[in-house]
């Protein structure tokens, strides 16, 4: 029997509650850090286009109307021993997260630290619900700014091209769903943006969009709670969206697709469907194989598609917990495309039908055991960990991970190898360089 984690010693207080509809707090009450983190967020459905919601965390950003400027909220953020808040876009499943997250010294840690919790939060309160204004919208040279900010953040996509082949993988992968479509939109539509769209935007997100709170410090569940209730200022609402998770569980043909970029390197990525997301009872096996095929320096990818036979530059594989996709990306000259392909899928292959050891099982079980307790070493990751869970709708605790994880037998990870199927396989080739 493995020992599931060491996080008994520091087990954390979770509290899980509806504000009001829509509006979902998740509390962790802990002694455990010096810092403590919170975050507000709307929550929409990922569209075609994106860009008019995209662009509202950086415009909010710049004023609220008690702080109209970046000088007077910068003044607001020192007075509270440095705090930090950042803007955020982000793509969970097919859900579209859009908000702000802060980074404190703990209450705990300071003199009257009872007074700190409830005006970081109200600062968060304030950009969210209650920006600087000029004539009844945004302040017009803000506006401008963002919108030729936004258009550079798309267009910077293309600038690293590991990262960008795994995004065009995916677009492709799921151009039929919502997830294939790029969280910050298109740069021709933020190019085209106008002021009134993107108010429409925000007086939809403030009526429709479902609600993310998460506080993460010494601070107790019900100060917490008292703090977001005085420090939003939501509309009545007909109706706040509520996401759903779609995992496509239906098997297409293998798609081949090659695009030419001037990229000194060829990208080779695997897009892979597996029917399976993070509140799956087999996820964790997922977990496992795909550790053991990709994850980690110890895995397939690496000894044997890397260094033993030298096809790839780099080759590693993850999962996607809300959408149930394993990319595999890999870096590999033109002209090893086909081999460095075929050696890839027998690695996956022989895994699953027999060829997993019980040695690299346990490899790859200490390897996500570890990535598993590091969730609970920073508010901040498990800011990030705890959003993601409640939007997807998903309860597993990672004290509840670890424990699954150290029940799981070989058969089960191959048998969840075995659900994997190959959708896409997207090569950008290097040319012109």
């Amino acid at each position: 029997m493995h020992n599931p984690t060491d996080l008994q010693e520091r087990r954390h207080s979770l509290t899980r509650k509806n504000l009001a509809d829509g509006v979902q707090l998740t509390c962790i009450t802990t002694d455990s850090f010096h810092s403590a983190a919170f975050s507000a967020a709307f929550v929409l459905p990922l569209r075609a286009e994106n860009a008019a919601y995209a662009i509202l965390p950086y415009l909010l950003y710049r004023g609220t109307a008690k702080c109209p400027n970046s000088a007077a909220l910068g003044a607001a953020l020192d007075g509270l021993y440095g705090a930090r808040i950042e803007p955020y876009v982000r793509k969970v499943g097919e859900s579209l997260v859009l908000g702000f997250v802060a980074d404190s010294i703990d209450a705990a840690c300071v003199p009257d630290g009872g007074q700190l919790t409830q005006p970081v939060i109200a600062l968060l309160g304030d950009l969210l619900c209650r920006p600087a204004l000029e004539d009844g919208r945004f302040i017009r040279e803000a506006f401008a700014r963002e919108r030729t900010a936004l258009v550079d953040r798309i267009r910077a996509l293309a600038n690293n091209p590991r990262s960008y082949a795994i995004r065009r993988a995916q677009e492709i992968l799921c151009e039929h769903e919502p997830f294939g479509a790029c969280e910050y939109g298109t740069a021709a539509a933020a190019e085209a943006l106008t002021m009134e769209q993107v108010w429409q935007a925000y007086q939809d997100a403030l009526q429709h969009a479902r609600v993310e709170l998460f506080a993460c410090g010494s601070a107790d569940a019900q100060t917490v709670e008292a703090a977001f209730v005085q420090a939003l200022d939501l509309p009545a609402s007909d109706g706040r969206y509520i996401p759903e998770i779609d995992a496509c569980r239906t098997h297409s043909p293998t798609r081949r697709v090659t695009e030419e970029m001037p990229v000194t390197q060829g990208k080779l990525t695997l897009g892979l469907r597996t029917g399976l997301t993070g509140g799956d009872d087999a996820y964790p096996a997922l977990m496992l194989f795909t550790a053991a095929l990709g994850g980690y320096t110890g895995s397939r990818l690496f000894t044997q598609v890397r260094e033993a036979r030298s096809l790839c530059y780099y080759a590693s594989a993850y999962l996607d917990s809300t959408k149930g996709l394993m990319m595999v990306a890999s870096g590999i000259d033109n002209d090893k495309y086909e081999e460095a392909l075929g050696e890839i899928v027998r690695q996956m292959e022989d895994l699953h039908a027999g060829g997993l050891t019980r040695d690299e099982l346990e490899r790859a079980r200490r390897t996500v055991m570890s990535q598993t307790r590091e969730l609970s070493d920073s508010p901040l990751a498990l800011e990030h960990y705890w959003q993601r869970q409640s939007i997807a709708g998903f309860c597993r605790t990672p004290e509840d991970l670890l424990d699954a994880l150290s029940k799981v037998g070989r058969g089960e990870v191959m048998a969840a190898g075995r659900r994997v199927d190959l959708d896409l396989i997207y090569f950008m080739k290097g040319v012109g360089v």
